[in-house]
């Protein structure tokens, strides 16, 4: 799959536009759903026609594996500050897990723009070995840091690799609700996730 512009020759304008269809798809993934969104669609949104958006990707499968590495993205750019000046591994824990949970309650459009895409990847070639291979890294960076705090007598014997598994699993099982219960109460189910997991890994 291969953008007709590469990312390296885009001018400011070309990436400023690629953006901007992005969140345009975001927009009609989280108001309509995977199945309802189209090129056509999102252009009526944006108020531009479809072939500038044929210009800027391929077709509805490219741009669909760009909402998801753009929303991985700023979800990223967002956590990873908090994460990493946390003083101890156990505030580092708390922070990945407040934060993860806070940025999805806080950016409701993209989680659930995420989800309706990541539900449909078999829709979208090679979408599901990009996800594969992003939710791994993911967990092998929390494992890192579990592993870490063992290391530092922070936490407990336990095995990082399946922590970071079951937590993963318990932050993006967040993203569906968002999407089919409005109301969910993201802060609540933060606060008992983090009691969890403290208890959990305590030495």
């Amino acid at each position: 799959m291969r953008s007709k512009v590469k990312p390296s020759g885009q001018s400011f304008t070309e990436r400023a536009r690629r953006e901007q269809i992005a969140a345009g798809a975001i927009a009609e993934l989280a108001a309509d759903g995977f199945h309802a969104t189209s090129l056509a669609g999102i252009a009526a949104r944006l108020g531009i026609s479809k072939g500038v958006i044929s210009y800027h990707y391929a077709g509805k499968a490219e741009l669909m594996t760009e909402v998801v590495r753009v929303v991985l993205a700023q979800a990223g750019a967002a956590l990873a500050p908090q994460v990493q000046a946390a003083p101890s591994h156990a505030e580092a824990l708390r922070r990945y897990i407040g934060g993860n949970l806070a940025w999805l309650d806080a950016n409701r459009p993209q989680a659930i723009a995420l989800t309706e895409v990541l539900a449909n990847a078999r829709a979208v070639p090679g979408l599901a070995e990009y996800w594969r291979q992003a939710a791994s890294e993911a967990a092998a960076a929390l494992a890192a840091l579990l592993a870490g705090g063992q290391r530092a007598g922070e936490f407990g014997d336990f095995s990082a690799a399946a922590y970071a598994l079951a937590l993963r699993a318990a932050i993006d099982a967040v993203t569906p609700r968002l999407r089919d219960e409005p109301d969910f109460d993201v802060a609540a189910y933060g606060s008992e996730l983090t009691s969890l997991f403290e208890r959990g890994c305590a030495p």
